[in-house]
């Protein structure tokens, strides 16, 4: 599977000045396997429906099922036949459904899907992960995304909104500790530097760290000074059980800590900054 990157940007209208933006971020939920937590992952849909209304947006970060990684796939398909092959991705598209109505109340409000490293190639080229994004009527992201909401608050044309950049990749493991993994998604940085959010999925944790950063401006008399930037680094989480008796799995054999369960959710609010002219300030809360 190739690894793509894509850019989006998506314009968000809220009716109030005081609303607020939540985002939903959520993945490697390995559905319809042993070890996906069913019923934390169908507690987590019920709650997310209760939260919904039209300011609730939600982005997956990739491993929305667990049928053959890219290392199995290039196995399987060296010694099968062309139907067999497609068989298969019937049996993805079958499950794909089973995803989408679970899904459905989501929409039209998901941002956009990542493919991960258990995406599912069809005969024809398009991921599995593409064809989950279609049901839900939304944006295939690749496996790296540089999503940017533009915000429009009432009355319109009044406020000026720097626009909420977020970077959102599968992402790589390879460290036992949160601090290793926080790293790994900070190492984003040094290619998008000035982003408001950082996320990945694929190590399972569940974690969210506010950074600062200085970056230049300009005030009402044309003079440059420098503004604190706050950025977040995400991991978005997981919903596949470890240690599940008589079960195999990377954990055990690498003897990784089982990981906070579940998805994380970013609330955006705005606020008006007059100490320096009259500007809209972005405020992010992370609720794990």
């Amino acid at each position: 599977m190739e690894r793509v990157y894509r850019t989006v940007t998506k314009k968000v209208e809220l009716d109030n000045f005081h609303d607020k933006i939540k985002i939903w971020f959520f993945g490697d939920i390995h559905r319809f396997t042993k070890s996906c937590d069913e019923e934390r992952w169908k507690w987590f849909l019920q709650k997310a429906k209760q939260m919904h209304d039209k300011n609730t947006y939600y982005m997956g970060l990739g491993d929305y099922m667990d049928f053959a990684s890219t290392k199995e796939q290039k196995i399987l398909k060296d010694g099968m036949h062309e139907q067999t092959v497609e068989d298969f991705g019937e049996i993805v598209k079958r499950r794909n459904r089973v995803l989408a109505v679970e899904m459905s109340f989501m929409m039209p409000n998901v941002l956009g899907l990542i493919d991960g490293n258990h995406g599912w190639v069809f005969q024809n080229g398009r991921t599995g992960t593409e064809d989950l994004a279609d049901r839900l009527n939304t944006e295939y992201l690749g496996w790296l995304c540089y999503y940017t909401l533009k915000v429009n608050l009432p009355p319109a044309g009044s406020h000026k909104v720097n626009p909420i950049d977020i970077v959102a990749c599968h992402g790589r493991a390879g460290g036992k500790t949160a601090g290793i993994s926080i790293n790994q998604v900070d190492d984003m940085k040094s290619i998008f530097p000035i982003a408001d959010i950082y996320v990945m999925g694929h190590d399972h944790q569940r974690l969210a760290r506010p950074v600062s950063v200085l970056t230049p401006s300009w005030d009402g008399k044309n003079e440059r000074y420098l503004k604190q930037m706050r950025q977040f680094l995400c991991r978005s989480g997981s919903f596949k059980k470890a240690y599940v008796p008589d079960s195999s799995g990377y954990e055990i054999g690498r003897l990784l800590r089982p990981a906070d369960l579940g998805a994380l959710m970013l609330e955006i609010g705005f606020h008006r900054d007059t100490t320096e002219g009259d500007r809209v300030i972005t405020d992010i809360v992370a609720i794990v």
